[in-house]
């Protein structure tokens, strides 16, 4: 026999999906002697045996690794023999000097639903998993990925577990959150004093009330063990343990019209009937969300499909392991309820996700058939403020939200919301990077070690740079809200801990109150500032590795120019270093600065106003009546021609607005890019004609070419003075804005003579207007728009990181 031995590296997303067990099984299949550990930097292996064996071993290693796992960099040394009696899995080691990726958390597998009937330990258990599925990034406190390094490191495993952790033949083995009834976390059930009465008598029908064992496995938020609430302090309500019991308790209030608050994975979420138009209105009313979508759980794909036409894709995205919350297209089902009309009210599409959780399923178990068979799952928080995770604050929150709240005693230690995204041009795209995808890293061809990004202020995340990789972080929110502005602090120190990054240089937006800006400054590190759509431009280059200059249109709502003006309708010429503005949309006065962002009627009347003088009075426009009543329209004509408090903007989020505001639409945002969601929404896709417009060419003189929409506002005025509906005046718009792009990129084209266009920007998150954008394009050029990162803020971090990274080179 050819004895042979290698030392293999593997690097990437390793740990937490099951790779050392897999490696074990298959060196033992081979007949192979050795070891293999986890590192701080990835997974090592050291394989002896037959030549041929080693061979096979190492093909096995690349092509039936775990689905979870991504592969990044896989290093074989030849070695010497070391005679080892057989293979066995060694203890975790650090490596200062370099780290790995950590997994998502992932959602339960059929394997384990499956154990939760047929397992005599798991019957019923509702935080059964495996090293396929379970959390991961919400409990990780620190690398390597062993389980006293997370929230599971009180929970003390029973003899079973331990035997299914130890044994390599076995799915659990090395599974770090590995529980079962006897050992793991349990949940309970507080139901408020101004709920519904609790039922006369709970029913014990299952085996599987084991709230019993010891308090010793049952720490509190604070990671200490022996403290849970089951005992509760006078002002506590009397708890629901079991979870037969609590299963029971849960679908008694969906039923009965209540708001449940139930704990997560990485936060609450606040649950009710999704067909009940009561529970839906008393929801928004706790939360005092009038217009914004709730998101909707539905049991299956044949349940999302009785309310959305869900395409192939979707269905794939929907199934997922990582199960976002995905936009789907609305439709009434034949049979049965259909959402309440408050779900997403005025809107097309609705937004669905599957079951991520053991104890979701166990809830549509119990609910169906008599149902409902949709539930509202929306984050669990006060306006504007982080999603809730520890015990006590939920239950001083919710007791005037909802009418229940479910805890379990496992802390989280990572607060991770939901992730959103959609399907366009039959590939997935996201809107929100959460849970499921994060802390992912983006490579990029170059190196950003050290660099810390500060994002931009909306839809906030940061990144950080490792090697060659960037981190970026979960959802953060608005961090004009101070609570959010803590997690943000918060989230920026545990990430940099936990991957062991010491920033030595920080890159920020160009603007200097956004509060990311100042952070950044704050940190007394040598400070790159990127521009907001060079940034966005960047991002997307970043994705797709684009090193040479490209086409970059950049549509949004805000960002500070170079010029000291609001830029948000761009045209870009762009590479890593820097960015030249070939072109940008004619400007739009914005009076009360801030202010028409929400009001959008104020940017409506300013456009009229730009384009009508004092004509605009004359118009046969119910806005124009309208505007001309209101008091403030005296002060707001006089700030626009002294240009007083007026700031300019070429923003298309604007030029959205302001269209939602003149078709009568809606005159106010109550929430973040609503009067553009409603504009796409009222489409009328069989309309394929479109408005004028007209182009100021660029010039060394005359500066950037200046898209006029004047005409565009003059004949949407015609054509709502005669009366065409509505519909019909959104595709037009939208399909002008598709036309002006296709446009613009001709004149770069011959301009510059670059083929590669990127889109990038909150407005493409319009998927009608992104399709058309694309479409048009790639019949003459090489389209990129993000996909693996949304297009929004949320992006902003990885592109400012990039800069600031290629510019430090």
């Amino acid at each position: 026999m050819d004895i042979q031995a290698r030392k293999i590296s593997v690097k990437g997303l390793v740990q937490g999906v099951g790779f050392r067990p897999f490696i074990y099984r298959i060196a033992r299949r081979h007949g192979l002697a050795g070891w293999v550990h986890n590192s701080s930097d990835g997974v090592h292996i050291f394989a002896e045996g037959d030549g041929e064996q080693l061979a096979l071993f190492i093909k096995d290693i690349r092509d039936k690794a775990p689905a979870s796992s991504d592969i990044h960099s896989f290093e074989i040394h030849q070695s010497e023999p070391e005679n080892h009696a057989g293979f066995r899995i060694r203890k975790s080691r650090k490596v200062s000097h370099s780290i790995t990726r950590v997994s998502p958390d992932i959602a339960v597998c059929r394997d384990c639903l499956s154990d939760m009937n047929t397992q005599d330990h798991r019957i019923g258990y509702p935080f059964t998993n495996c090293t396929h599925c379970g959390p991961r990034f919400t409990i990780i406190r620190e690398l390597p990925y062993d389980r006293p390094n997370t929230t599971m490191a009180p929970f003390e495993m029973c003899e079973v577990c331990r035997g299914e952790y130890d044994f390599p033949d076995d799915r659990r083995f090395h599974a770090q959150p590995v529980a079962c009834n006897h050992c793991g976390p349990v949940y309970t059930l507080y139901v408020h004093h101004n709920s519904l009465p609790l039922c006369d008598s709970l029913p014990h029908r299952d085996s599987f009330s084991h709230q019993a064992h010891s308090g010793t496995n049952a720490p509190s938020d604070s990671g200490k063990a022996g403290s849970r609430y089951d005992n509760p302090e006078p002002h506590r309500p009397e708890p629901v343990t079991g979870t037969g019991n609590i299963l029971d308790e849960c679908v008694r209030l969906i039923r009965s019209n209540a708001v449940v608050a139930v704990k997560g994975l990485g936060g609450f979420h606040l649950m009710c009937d999704a067909t009940s138009d009561s529970a839906v209105r008393k929801l928004r009313n706790a939360k005092q969300r009038n217009g914004k979508p709730f998101a909707v759980m539905v049991p299956d794909i044949a349940s999302a499909r009785r309310f959305a036409d869900v395409s192939a894709e979707e269905a794939t995205l929907l199934t997922s392991w990582r199960r976002p919350i995905v936009l789907l297209k609305q439709v009434r089902p034949v049979n049965g309820n259909p959402l309440a009309e408050d779900i997403s009210p005025g809107f097309d599409t609705a937004g669905l996700m599957l079951p991520y959780m053991p104890f979701h399923h166990q809830l549509f178990d119990r609910l169906l058939p008599e149902g409902p068979c949709a539930i509202v799952m929306t984050s669990g928080n006060l306006s504007d403020e982080p999603i809730v995770t520890d015990n006590e604050s939920a239950l001083d929150t919710f007791s005037g939200m909802a009418d229940a709240t479910l805890t379990y005693n496992r802390d989280i230690h990572n607060r991770t919301d939901d992730s959103v995204a959609f399907v366009s041009g039959g590939k997935p795209r996201l809107i929100r990077r959460s849970r499921g995808y994060v802390p992912e890293p983006v490579h990029l061809p170059f190196p950003a070690d050290g660099i810390f990004a500060a994002g931009a202020e909306l839809n906030h995340c940061f990144a950080i740079g490792k090697g060659n990789e960037i981190l970026l972080s979960q959802h953060i929110g608005d961090l004009k809200d101070p609570a959010t502005y803590e997690f943000f602090d918060e989230s920026a120190q545990r990430l940099c801990r936990l991957f062991r990054v010491e920033p030595g240089r920080a890159a920020c937006d160009l603007h200097p109150d956004y509060l990311s800006t100042r952070y950044a400054h704050d940190l007394r590190l040598p400070v790159e500032q990127v521009q907001h759509h060079h940034a966005h431009i960047a991002a997307a280059m970043a994705e797709f590795h684009l090193e040479k200059s490209v086409i970059g249109i950049c549509w949004d709502g805000t960002g500070l120019g170079t010029d000291g003006t609001i830029w948000g309708g761009e045209f870009l010429h762009a590479d890593f270093y820097s960015f030249g503005r070939y072109g940008h949309f004619g400007h739009i006065p914005l009076p009360g600065g801030d202010k028409a962002a929400e009001d959008i009627w104020r940017t409506g009347a300013s456009l009229l106003y730009r384009v009508y003088g004092d004509d605009i009075w004359k118009l046969r426009l119910p806005f124009a009546d309208e505007v001309r009543h209101r008091p403030e329209w005296p002060l707001m004509y006089q700030a626009i021609d002294r240009k007083l408090n007026a700031p300019l903007s070429s923003s298309v989020g604007r030029l959205f607005d302001a269209a939602a505001a003149i078709t009568g639409l809606c005159s106010r945002n109550s929430f973040h890019a609503e009067a553009p969601m409603r504009l796409e929404s009222a489409i009328d896709h069989t309309v394929s004609d479109s408005y004028r417009y007209s182009i100021q060419p660029a010039g060394e003189e005359s500066g950037p070419a200046v898209v006029n929409t004047a005409p565009l506002i003059r004949d949407m005025v015609a054509d709502l003075q005669q009366e065409t509906p509505l519909p019909v005046i959104s595709a037009r718009f939208h399909n002008t804005l598709a036309a002006i792009a296709v446009d613009m990129v001709a004149r770069m084209q011959d301009h510059y003579g670059t083929s590669t266009v990127v889109l990038s920007g909150g407005v493409f998150q319009n998927r009608y207007l992104l399709e058309k954008t694309e479409s048009e394009l790639q019949k003459s050029v090489d389209v990129y728009s993000p996909l693996k990162i949304p297009c929004n803020d949320a992006g902003i971090a990885l592109g400012q990181l990039a800069v600031a990274a290629r510019r430090n080179i």
